[in-house]
Parts: C-alpha cells; structure tokens; sequence
C-alpha cells in the first residue's frame, strides 16, 4: 500500500519514540546493533524531514551523527527528540500529499537567507537581518502572526542604511519607478498593519490577527530583500543606479 510521504514521516516519528535503547553496559553485540539501527532511522529523517523545515533546524537535523559506539546513539537521540515539536510543526503546514498547505510555507524563502549568509561585506553586518528573517519564517510556522508582521516591520526600519538612507520613507522616495511602487505597498500597507498592532489598547473583545494580513506583502518584501542583496554584492554603485528608473 502506497504512504505518501506526511504519512511516512508521522510513522519516523513514532519510531524514535517507540526506539529502545540499551545501556552502556550491555553485550558489545547489543550496542553494535542498537547504533546501526538508530543510524538507519536518523538517515531516514535526513532524507524525509530536511526539505519540509527551515533552514536552522534543517541544519541541526543534518549535522546529527550515530557512530559504532552507544554513546554516540545517546547524543543523537537527545537531539532527535529536541527537534521532534519542530518537526511535528512544519509537519502540520502540509496536506495529505506531504505538499504545502498554501503556495509557500515560508514568507522569507529559505535559499535567500542562505543567500544572505554568504554574503562578505566591510560595510554592514547581515548577521541581525539574517537572525530576523529566521524569525519571521519561524513564527510564520508557528502561526505567530502578531509577531511575523512587527518582525517584518523592524526589517523596513533596519535596511535603509544599505541604500544610503536614515527611514524607509527616504528609500522609497529616492527608488526608481520600477520599485518605487512595491516599496510603497510596504511603507503604506505593512506598516500601517503594523503600527496599528503595535499601539490598540486591550479591548473587550480581541481579534488576533490572521495570516491574510502578512501574506499580500510576501511578494514585494521579497523584493525588497533581493535589493538588500543586491546593492551589498555592489557596494559603491551609486543610488542613481540602483533600483532602475
């Protein structure tokens, strides 16, 4: 019988629940055979699990190692069972099929903010917009909405200095007209969502925001992230020419 792969994976899961151990002081046979085992189902985890989560517990995941010795099979299953909520979570945002629920589990694509991460520059430091993005996309899984839009809007107030300015109010009138309309969607629309969230008093009967408020700005915040990118790649292009007209 075909298991299609959130299947698959929901059954990795209650194997390393159900694992059975064995002491440090059981027969070398024992042991031998408790670490092939654990190895087996760790490789599997890799295989399965890796595409489906973000890029930090992916890596975790990756870097978990079984050799021929029990002790080893102890570190890797304690790191296994720290990434197994995380693991349930990115889990839940996909069907049946093992597909997304929607177009993109993510609002930062992964593959940008490995982009970001190998980027070298004497100018700026990315680390703090690399830590931010992570933590958009973390919440985003996590269905922190609240969070995923003041996260968003802490980046529109971190980048200007990359493109010469102190506000993004600066940026976007200083663009040229291919991006100057996209920035605008940011400044008048992410913001305002924003700021509204961030200042209303507690009232007697709340809304939490849902994902439709975020999600409409995922195309032009990409955008915008891409022009990080780019003008830290071409550091000294002057502002003219960044942008288009």
């Amino acid at each position: 019988m075909h298991t299609n792969k959130k299947e698959a994976i929901q059954n990795l899961i209650r194997r390393a629940n159900e694992f059975i151990l064995c002491g440090p002081s059981a027969d070398l046979d024992e042991q031998s055979a408790v670490a092939v085992g654990y190895n087996h189902l760790v490789v599997q985890f890799k295989r399965l699990v890796t595409p489906i989560l973000p890029p930090e517990p992916a890596s975790r995941l990756n870097k978990i190692e079984v050799v021929d010795n029990i002790y080893s099979v102890y570190a890797a299953h304690a790191e296994l069972e720290a990434l197994i909520p995380e693991i349930k979570d990115a889990l839940a945002m996909l069907d049946q099929s093992g597909f997304p629920t929607h177009a993109s589990g993510f609002i930062v694509e992964p593959s940008l903010i490995v982009t970001l991460e190998g980027l070298t520059t004497s100018n700026y430091d990315v680390a703090s917009l690399i830590r931010i993005c992570k933590e958009i996309n973390s919440s985003y899984v996590h269905g922190n909405v609240l969070a995923v839009v003041l996260l968003m809007r802490t980046v529109l107030n971190h980048v200007p200095p990359v493109f010469g300015c102190d506000t993004f109010a600066q940026v976007v009138a200083g663009v040229g007209k291919s991006l100057k309309e996209s920035f605008e969607h940011l400044e008048n629309g992410l913001r305002k969502i924003a700021d509204f969230h961030a200042h209303r008093k507690i009232v007697s009967v709340e809304t939490y925001p849902s994902a439709a408020q975020v999600e409409p700005f995922k195309p032009q915040f990409e955008l915008l992230l891409q022009q990080v990118e780019f003008r830290l790649k071409t550091q000294g292009v002057g502002k003219q020419e960044f942008g288009g007209k």
